[in-house]
């Protein structure tokens, strides 16, 4: 969740911090301000439980301060000592009340310069396997931390970075199998369009949620090439490009196209070759540890450790091929409920939030398995199965129809790394059509031609029919999926 942060603090008195008790037994008490004209003589800075609390003259007002608070709110929440456990967002927005109270900041006074956020995941596996197979972000290459790639590696681009990294060893529990994911964000423009400028926003959990969408963007555009995978089964051809892959060198001057064309290259060895997709295998783990960062109760939020199953799983660290049903979410809920020695709590408080699938109505009354209204509780509830139904029925019909029509789709998609570049189309026969995952998240629209692309364009060809947004995508996710079945 969130961890470093660097703000100003607005509407304060500079002389409210050199006051505070607190402070200045950790660092402003050196400080020295005339008796005078009350002007700070001599700087000094205050440390506290991780955080550095700044007073530096201002540029643009004489005999005012500029009030600068920086560090990890994560380690804050844990004396200064750590950051490795799980930091709910919860926890967060406790932090942020208290520095309140104990420091008079005003969060909805305090405005954000630099943000930092990511998650541990606990893996069954060593997170060296993972961090040695990053190759690129997009064309851009990944670099050692402080020369030193056992600790990890971190890709700078010009408003954030990524970095993956180990965090056992960096905080010296090696015996721990944590990958941290982290997304820092150093021009704060970038978040702009999520609306995240103050301290306060970071409470808001509508806002903080967005975030997510960065850090799964940052593993899907990252370029994942296992570095123990066993290559007999592939071609020369494949073999050779393979080896390829797995240098920045290789993707730096490649066009987006071509790079498109490589990923799916990839798609097609690691599933040849039957071994784990680090990307989409992270990408999972993230979103699945993200939701627990808002869902788990206070009580819960205690880091997890795989101390009970570890052994079972250390016969993957030999081979390629990894147990899909060996999840960090199945994992999670048992340790959970051995920690806590009452299943039902747990139970009860994932129902609460369950929802009718398609009028969004309250069903955590409903059955564990109910996915819509009861009719025990909502004498419409017919409709919302109907509606759904009716929904799939003519979906699936489209998706025939596409493919029995001998239709031609002009497929827009999205640049993720650079908003301001011109989106890039690409035109497909209904049966060529296999996109993977990380292509169908940016598809904008998909265009059904009703003539072949020569023909289409004239001024008297009848307007194609146009989808966008998730109805394009489940549409291509849908065609991809039976012309996949028909190769096989």
């Amino acid at each position: 969740m969130i961890d470093f942060v660097n703000l100003s603090v607005y509407n304060l008195l500079f002389s409210k911090w050199l006051e505070n008790a607190i402070l200045r037994e950790k660092g402003f008490d050196k400080i020295l301000v005339s008796e005078d004209t009350g002007e700070i003589l001599s700087r000094g800075n205050a440390e506290y439980k991780g955080l550095i609390f700044k007073l530096i003259p201002s540029t643009k007002i004489t005999g005012e301060y500029v009030k600068i608070v920086s560090g990890s709110l994560h380690k804050y929440f844990n004396g200064g000592e750590h950051n490795h456990n799980r930091f709910t967002h919860n926890d967060c927005v406790r932090i942020i009340n208290e520095l309140s109270e104990m420091f008079d900041i005003n969060p909805t006074d305090s405005v954000l310069h630099g943000l930092e956020f990511g998650v541990n995941l606990y893996l069954p596996f060593s997170p060296q396997r993972v961090i040695k197979s990053v190759v690129v972000h997009g064309n851009k290459p990944y670099e050692a931390i402080q020369s030193n790639r056992r600790k990890g590696v971190v890709c700078v681009r010009s408003e954030y970075s990524i970095k993956i990294y180990d965090k056992g060893y960096t905080d010296k529990q090696p015996q721990k199998n944590i990958l941290r994911i982290e997304y820092r964000v150093t021009d704060m423009s970038h978040l702009g369009k999520f609306g995240i400028k103050l301290l306060s926003d970071l409470m808001d959990e509508n806002k903080v949620n967005f975030l997510l969408d960065l850090l799964l963007g940052a593993l899907e555009n990252t370029i994942f090439i296992p570095t123990d995978l066993e290559i007999e089964q592939l071609t020369n051809h494949e073999k050779i490009n393979f080896h390829a892959m797995g240098k920045p060198l290789f993707w730096k001057e490649l066009t987006r196209k071509q790079r498109h064309d490589q990923r799916l290259r990839i798609d097609r060895i690691l599933k040849k070759c039957n071994t784990i997709d680090y990307k989409n295998e992270l990408k999972n783990r993230v979103e699945n540890e993200w939701k627990k960062l808002f869902l788990v109760p206070n009580e819960a939020g205690k880091s997890v450790t795989f101390s009970t199953t570890l052994k079972a799983s250390e016969a993957h660290e030999k081979g390629n091929v990894f147990d899909s049903s060996f999840s960090i979410e199945n994992v999670t809920s048992r340790h959970e409920k051995q920690n806590t020695g009452n299943e039902s709590e747990n139970e009860v408080f994932n129902n609460q939030i369950r929802t009718c699938k398609t009028c969004g109505k309250d069903i955590s009354m409903n059955r564990k398995e109910s996915l819509f209204c009861s009719i025990k509780n909502n004498p419409f509830a017919k409709r919302c199965r109907n509606k759904d139904s009716n929904k799939r029925r003519t979906f699936k019909a489209q998706i025939m129809r596409a493919k029995n029509n001998d239709n031609w789709l002009r497929i827009t998609y999205k640049d993720l790394d650079n908003p301001d570049r011109p989106n890039f189309t690409d035109t497909l026969h209904s049966s060529e059509v296999t996109i993977n995952r990380g292509w169908l998240n940016t598809i904008v629209s998909i265009e059904i031609l009703h003539e072949a692309p020569t023909l289409y364009g004239n001024a008297n060809e009848p307007h194609p029919e146009i989808l966008t947004g998730v109805n394009a995508r489940n549409y291509a996710s849908s065609l991809t999926r039976e012309n996949s079945n028909e190769a096989n």
